[in-house]
């Protein structure tokens, strides 16, 4: 081909890409399109690593989204807990747990008070769950067919910590060689009054996995109001009294009945325990000599329990019949006379239901003990016999101080008839135990209005679920009031972190002010709203008529909640969303899992080649080489 024909090839390749650059054709074709994943976490800061990893892992196969996405064509749920926007998450949804080739722990049910007291002991207790995989088991298991909780093996240590202000306030270890599941209680004594944040965290020694659990507990710097009430002299009582009289946590007042119509009171007490069915004035109520008590007295007793969510303690001296026995419903007491003292202790820590919330220290001395005939299975065990000459077992203990519900309240008994004699610090606790007794028992006290917070630690605009409830029954069912819900914020000191009642913030940390809200109400309001955006300690208060109730809470970035691990529930809801659960063992088959699960099929879609930027290249070649061979015959 001569230098004229290709200079006419050359033009009509240039002008030919320039008729199709103005028609702009269409081309339809089936193609396989890049499906969109959303990777998600309720627990970024613990699920971090997972998190890059599954990420990496689906990057060569499909475009990763790390949020909820309801447009995604699957979600990959990275760790044990349901995230907050589940409602936006795609089905499927692939669930991605962590590594089970090390032992791991979770823990379940943390429990501490809302509020306490300044230099009072705060329990803080929680279901701790211990898991053993089998290769790391003893091999000389004595049988492969038994189940894992009697498979013993390696025994591993378990420590957990109690932490306040990134510093260590309690531990404890336990060893375990098989899958366990233990309660531990830990305690610490705050020293200022402040919305105070602790933290629970748990790990096996030597593991890399360690689970955390944020709690807030509001401080408080007042006096616990306690009334004693005795219809009789008790020394039992007495002495419990005097105890709580030397401890300028507790506002004591008392009313003792010497006579017929001859009483001794302090402070403004009642002439009856009846009177106080309508009234909230006291934290706390012990009861002495109940044997001497009126039908009207227990009648009394009975609606501060179900009615007001009050705590009342019983301190029985001798077995006797009382009016408050199908309260007690114990049926009848069983009377041991010792001739030596036996020591009454915590129970041993088992898997039953079981709480030290004397704490460990508790060591009180009696001759005469009464222990129930019969005990409800919802009563709590705080202090169990033991005999000087007979080891504590789970299967003798002989309950004789306990707690259990009755209504929306608390009502507290003790069986150590005279333990009272052995008060010597030297050989018991006797003061100390009955002073945490009646604290934790005062901090259990219901107001009238019951105000709860879903958690009183939350994240800067987190959804706040909030529960108000009359706790006067005759006034909730009558016609419907007008609740005053405020937020405001507490009090910061310039300086420290501490925290203050009041209303008004420095200069140097603004957190906007109150936000109020007025709502009809008639039994129960259920409300929800969005917690400040700023971090700070906020309070919560809520007005009906005459009453108030108030509830502090902090606002934080970063809450730990690993004990809201639920695998099972996370795995069923997985596997109702048509997806699976998939461990980290085997996180080079995620992508195929996924690919299997969504199954991406090619789809028609529409091309316009000549919207490709790169055709400029062979439009501008085909002008140059045309141009050169022009220049090269010498052509203009």
């Amino acid at each position: 081909m001569n230098a004229g024909l290709w200079r006419i090839a050359l033009r009509v390749v240039a002008l030919a890409i320039v008729i199709a650059a103005v028609i702009d054709p269409t081309i339809a074709s089936m193609r396989s399109m890049r499906p969109i994943i959303s990777v998600v976490s309720a627990n970024d800061s613990r699920d971090s690593v997972l998190l890059v990893d599954a990420t990496r892992a689906l990057q060569s196969s499909f475009t990763v989204v790390r949020a909820p996405l309801s447009a995604a064509a699957g979600t990959v749920l990275v760790g044990a807990q349901l995230p907050a926007q589940s409602a936006a998450i795609a089905s499927p949804v692939l669930v991605l747990s962590a590594s089970e080739r090390e032992p791991s722990v979770r823990m379940q049910r943390i429990m501490a008070p809302t509020r306490a007291m300044s230099n009072a002991r705060v329990p803080v207790s929680a279901r701790i769950i211990v898991s053993i995989p089998r290769a790391t088991r003893n091999a000389s298991t004595p049988s492969a067919s038994l189940p894992d909780s009697t498979t013993k093996g390696t025994p591993v240590r378990v420590q957990v910590e109690l932490l306040h202000d990134a510093a260590i306030v309690a531990r404890t270890q336990f060893a375990v060689s098989h899958d366990t599941v233990r309660s531990v209680q830990l305690d610490m004594v705050p020293t200022r009054a402040r919305a105070t944040v602790l933290q629970l965290r748990a790990f096996v020694v030597g593991a890399h996995d360690t689970v955390r659990h944020d709690v807030m507990v509001d401080v408080q710097d007042v006096r616990w109001s306690i009334l004693f009430f005795d219809r009789r002299p008790s020394w039992m009582s007495t002495f419990v009294r005097r105890a709580l009289t030397r401890d300028p946590r507790f506002a004591v007042t008392s009313r003792v009945v010497t006579s017929t119509n001859v009483s001794r009171a302090t402070g403004r007490a009642p002439v009856g325990l009846d009177e106080l069915a309508n009234t909230s004035r006291f934290d706390a109520v012990v009861i002495g000599a109940p044997d001497a008590l009126t039908i009207r007295d227990a009648d009394g007793v009975s609606n501060l329990l179900r009615a007001r969510g009050a705590s009342v303690l019983v301190l029985a001296d001798h077995a006797a019949p009382s009016p408050l026995d199908a309260l007690l419903a114990i049926g009848g007491w069983t009377m041991t006379t010792r001739r030596v003292a036996s020591s009454i202790v915590p129970p041993v820590p088992s898997n039953a239901v079981v709480s030290n919330v004397a704490g460990d220290a508790m060591l009180l001395k009696a001759l005469s003990i009464g222990v129930p005939k019969q005990l409800s299975t919802s009563a709590q065990i705080l202090g169990v016999v033991r005999d000087s000459a007979k080891s504590l077992s789970a299967r003798d203990l002989l309950p004789v101080i306990w707690r259990m519900p009755v209504g929306i309240g608390q009502l507290y008994v003790s069986g150590a008839f005279d333990a009272w004699r052995f008060r010597d610090s030297a050989q018991s606790t006797f003061d100390a135990t009955w002073r945490d007794i009646v604290d934790q028992a005062a901090s259990a006290h219901q107001s009238a209005l019951d105000l709860r917070l879903e958690s009183g630690l939350v994240r800067p605009d987190e959804p706040m679920f909030v529960q108000l409830t009359p706790r006067d029954s005759s006034r909730a069912n009558s016609s419907p009031g007008t609740a005053e819900v405020i937020i405001r914020p507490l009090r910061r000191d310039a300086d420290t972190s501490s925290v203050a009642t009041g209303s008004i913030a420095p200069p140097t940390r603004p957190v906007g002010a109150s936000v109020t809200t007025r709502l009809t109400v008639s039994q129960q309001l259920s409300a929800s709203y969005h917690a400040p955006a700023i971090p700070g300690a906020y309070e919560l208060v809520a007005s009906l008529g005459p009453d108030t109730a108030r509830q502090s809470f902090v606002v934080e970035p970063s809450v730990s909640r690993d004990a809201d691990d639920a695998p099972d529930i996370v795995n069923a809801w997985a596997e109702s969303r048509g997806g699976r659960s998939l461990s980290q063992d085997h996180l080079d088959s995620l992508p195929a899992t996924m690919r299997q699960l969504i199954h991406p099929a090619d789809r028609l879609t529409s091309w316009h080649p000549m919207r490709s930027p790169w055709w400029i290249v062979p439009f501008a070649l085909a002008l140059a080489g045309e141009w050169w061979l022009r220049r090269r015959r010498g052509l203009a």
